[in-house]
Formats: C-alpha cells, sequence, structure tokens
C-alpha cells in the first residue's frame, strides 16, 4: 500500500515536472566562448560583446526589459511587474534577426518580445540561426553595442560603466483580452568590468 501511494506521488511529480518544463525558458549567457557564470542573478560580463542563449520550451516567446533603472528588475524579484496588464502595449521594435547586434535600453515603460512563430512570421528578433527540436527552440543574440531609447544614441559597451538591469518574463493566458498572468519570470543584473 505505501509503495503504490509513493508510486502515484512520484508519477504525479513527474508529470507536473513535464508539465512545467512543458512551457518554459532557459537564458544563459557566454563571452568569448565560454560560458559566464551567473551568481545570484549577477552576471559579471568584460566589456566586449557577448550572447544570450533563450531555449523556449513551447513558447512562442518572452518579454524582456532592460534598464539601468532596477524598477523592473526589483519588481520581478517581488513576481510584482509595474502595470503587468498593459505590458502588452508598450513593446518595442527591434531589428529582424538581431542585425544591430544591440540589446535595447529601455525605461520601465517598455519592453522587447523575442519570439520565433514560422508559422505566422518569417522573421524573430533573435540571431539568424535559430535551433528547433519538436516544442523546444534553441535561439541566441549576439550584444555588441547597446541602443538607448531614451537619448536615442548608440551605446558601445566600453561605455558602460553602470549596472544593467535585464529582466525576462513568460506569461499565461494573453494581454489582447486581459487574461494574462505572469508565469516564469528571470531577472539579471549585469556588471561590466574591464
Amino acid at each position: 500500500m505505501i509503495l503504490r501511494t509513493l508510486y502515484k506521488i512520484i508519477l504525479s511529480m513527474l508529470l507536473l515536472a513535464h508539465l512545467a518544463y512543458g512551457q518554459s525558458y532557459h537564458i544563459s549567457f557566454t563571452q568569448n566562448g565560454e560560458v559566464v557564470k551567473i551568481e545570484n542573478s549577477v552576471v559579471r560580463l568584460k566589456k566586449e560583446p557577448f550572447v544570450i542563449h533563450v531555449t523556449l520550451g513551447s513558447l512562442d516567446g518572452v518579454f524582456v526589459n532592460c534598464t539601468f533603472d532596477s524598477v523592473v528588475y526589483n519588481g520581478a524579484l517581488q513576481r510584482n511587474l509595474p502595470d503587468f496588464q498593459t505590458t502588452g502595449w508598450k513593446v518595442s521594435v527591434e531589428t529582424e534577426f538581431n542585425k544591430d547586434n544591440e540589446l535595447l535600453i529601455q525605461d520601465q515603460e517598455s519592453y522587447c518580445y523575442w519570439f520565433y512563430d514560422p508559422k505566422d512570421y518569417d522573421w524573430h528578433r533573435f540571431d539568424a540561426n535559430v535551433y528547433v527540436s519538436g516544442s523546444q527552440v534553441k535561439a541566441s543574440k549576439t550584444v555588441r553595442q547597446f541602443f538607448d531609447l531614451i537619448l536615442n544614441e548608440t551605446r558601445p559597451l566600453q561605455a558602460i560603466n553602470e549596472p544593467v538591469y535585464l529582466t525576462f518574463f513568460s506569461i499565461s493566458g494573453s494581454f489582447k483580452d486581459e487574461s494574462a498572468k505572469l508565469a516564469q519570470v528571470e531577472a539579471y543584473r549585469l556588471i561590466f568590468e574591464d
């Protein structure tokens, strides 16, 4: 009897883990071909090009906020993003296939949406090469510079002397019909060192 109950519990946990992973994403960083270690949400980078790797599991995409202001980052850590229900109307436009190799510096009112949806779009915001295996998408975004939307200017990596707050999140539901619920949230503080 105990073994049967234990078996059911383990089977249920495996099923829930599969469902949870089924709609999820994973973020990692590399620089000069090496994986960058993430410690307590802090990513230490040299002032050189780096790559953000995104793995989407049964998701079309993730929302991204990148800013010098920690408001969205701190909200993400508490799972309480500012003005969450209006996020869908605040999406910034980036170049197709990341042609500029840049990350947009935004304010707390702007987001990007990094997606891969080949059924409806023949373009995306990642680097050109995207790898698909079943319902999993592996993509990357090379960053050689920032573009500051507030100042309307390019900012080379060498000019970044303050933390950059990078927040990712996915939703269940839709902003369009106001049924969006916050799903997975990841927040990072990028520190650029000489």
